[in-house]
């Protein structure tokens, strides 16, 4: 039987569309609950595994500070924990960059950090994963989470160790905080180890380095404080090294 021209271009447009939706659907497939990273902790499957199925997954999380030691007191390794803040760190880095240049990645859900709420993780309540805010925001990239808070130029800055040092001298969580905001975060970028291939900036506090300040007794509200100083410093100085790199005009 003898398929008509315009019967042959219907059936390949139906062809090309059907492939179309199946690698949208593919690409645009739900996030990795965390639920999930935490219970491959609990049941002792290998960092590097665990790291793995994140990757796979094109999954990155937005933790608050003190999140990463409540993972740690469940037993989740510190190789974990510095793979979800360099995850974090480097979508941050991406998002900051099409912020300046005036691009974007739309509506796409699961291609933004995912927030998470750990309240109760101690007592065995699973985390809840859920995405970020993706209403149009003004002074800032697209999909960073609803705790981020934009760096206002400072004369002066902080250190992680004097935040340390404030805690271990018994300060209180309002005097440690309003030191925080007054200041501009020296360690905004981290040095990589010598064992990594990437390119990529690493974060200026690592997980691990969380857990640890968490586990000398820092309280969760300094940390979570911490956090938020560390990701405004961490945009600014990316805004700033976008622009000087001539791609863009002041946002």
């Amino acid at each position: 039987m003898m398929i008509s021209r315009p019967g042959i271009r219907f059936a390949l447009t139906l062809v090309l569309a059907a492939a179309f939706y199946s690698t949208a659907s593919m690409a645009m497939r739900d996030p990795l609950p965390f639920a999930d990273v935490v219970a491959m902790s609990k049941r002792g499957d290998s960092p590097s595994s665990i790291n793995a199925a994140m990757r796979s997954a094109r999954t990155t999380y937005a933790l608050r500070g003190s999140d990463f030691g409540k993972l740690a007191s469940i037993g989740m390794s510190p190789v974990v924990l510095d793979e979800i803040q360099q995850r974090f760190s480097d979508d941050v880095d991406l998002l900051t960059r099409y912020w300046v240049v005036g691009e974007s990645m739309g509506r796409c859900i699961p291609c933004y950090p995912q927030q998470v709420d750990l309240t109760g993780i101690d007592s065995g309540v699973a985390p809840k994963t859920f995405p970020p805010p993706l209403r149009a925001p003004f002074g800032k990239p697209l999909g960073l989470p609803d705790w981020f808070k934009t760096q206002h130029y400072r004369s002066n800055s902080i250190t992680v160790e004097q935040v340390r040092q404030m805690s271990k001298a018994g300060k209180s969580d309002a005097e440690i905080i309003a030191a925080l905001d007054a200041a501009v975060l020296q360690e905004a970028c981290g040095s990589r180890s010598n064992k990594s291939v990437s390119s990529n900036l690493a974060p200026g506090i690592s997980g691990s380095q969380f857990a640890d300040l968490r586990a000398e007794g820092m309280s969760d509200p300094v940390l979570d404080r911490l956090q938020v100083s560390w990701l405004g410093s961490f945009v600014e100085f990316l805004r700033l090294r976008y622009q000087s790199l001539g791609k863009g005009a002041q946002p």
